[in-house]
């Protein structure tokens, strides 16, 4: 098991300083004692140069997010291009995860149901799915929660029986689930340690970040008021045995400040794996 964090993150400064390169920002959070990234681009010359970067740094990629289309509306013959694009980069990247939101659905021209949306899903996923088997990699379908109006939106895969039906449909090993400890937390509150057992060994990847007040912060493990001992706990009795991946969005660390926080929170994420093996 190894500790991961999304460095494009990192690559965003202070809004009064000048953003990071991507290979500033790997460099980054591999100085703060990182050697697992989540890295997803639909870029092939950017995916070559973090790859060429990565390997004389003996640093990996162990899941690559694949874009997702609930906000941007795309038509989904390009939507779909793009998943493919992306899936290419993150072979050139070496990356065996590829982590995506099964919660799409064309809502203005299809009736929606839990049936429809998770055909909808499946024919959507199949060929990034085929993509990944053929080429030694998995597909891990992200746990997310109810984010708009549930009568006019209603999000698939927001409730964990419908990502799990979605994952079994596939009936594959290449095809699973990337519990989001943060989007569980929101859905679920209190109650996610029970439906991460309910996912059980269908859990292969991770998205670890904390909130408060029900809201999808992104934020530093210990700085909301998830329950991390139970929910490590629970990862630990699924036997879960994959990585710890950090997924931070929002804030916007001053380059002096940068250094020390990764530090901290990489030996936040050293206390988690502690709590997994029983040791705090």
């Amino acid at each position: 098991m190894y500790l991961s964090i999304n460095p494009k993150h990192f690559q965003k400064a202070a809004v009064w300083e000048a953003d990071r390169d991507i290979l500033e920002a790997i460099g980054l959070v591999t100085d703060a004692g990182f050697t697992r990234l989540d890295f997803g681009t639909e870029d092939a010359a950017e995916a070559n140069r973090v790859a060429e970067y990565l390997s004389d740094a003996g640093i990996k990629v162990n899941q690559s997010h694949l874009p997702y289309n609930r906000y941007k509306g795309e038509d989904y013959e390009p939507f779909a291009r793009r998943l493919m694009a992306a899936a290419k980069c993150a072979k050139i990247m070496g990356s065996p995860i590829l982590v995506v939101h099964g919660d799409e659905f064309p809502f203005g021209e299809r009736a929606y149901s839990r049936e429809a949306a998770r055909e909808f899903n499946y024919r959507l996923f199949a060929p990034v799915v085929e993509f990944a088997g053929q080429n030694g990699m998995q597909v891990a379908f992200e746990t997310v929660f109810q984010d708009m109006d549930p009568l006019e939106k209603p999000r698939h895969c927001s409730l964990v029986e419908e990502l799990c039906a979605l994952v079994d449909l596939y009936a594959s090993p290449t095809v699973g689930i990337c519990w989001d400890s943060g989007h569980a937390k929101v859905q679920y509150g209190v109650s996610q340690p029970n439906l991460l057992k309910i996912a059980g060994k269908r859990v292969i990847s991770t998205h670890i970040h904390d909130n408060y007040y029900g809201k999808d912060l992104h934020t530093f493990p210990f700085m909301g008021d998830t329950d991390w001992k139970k929910l490590m706990e629970t990862f630990a009795a699924i036997g879960y045995t994959g990585d710890l991946t950090f997924e931070l969005v929002y804030d916007r660390l001053p380059r002096a400040l940068a250094p020390d926080y990764l530090k901290l929170l990489h030996t936040s994420g050293e206390m988690l794996m502690g709590m997994m093996k029983g040791e705090a």
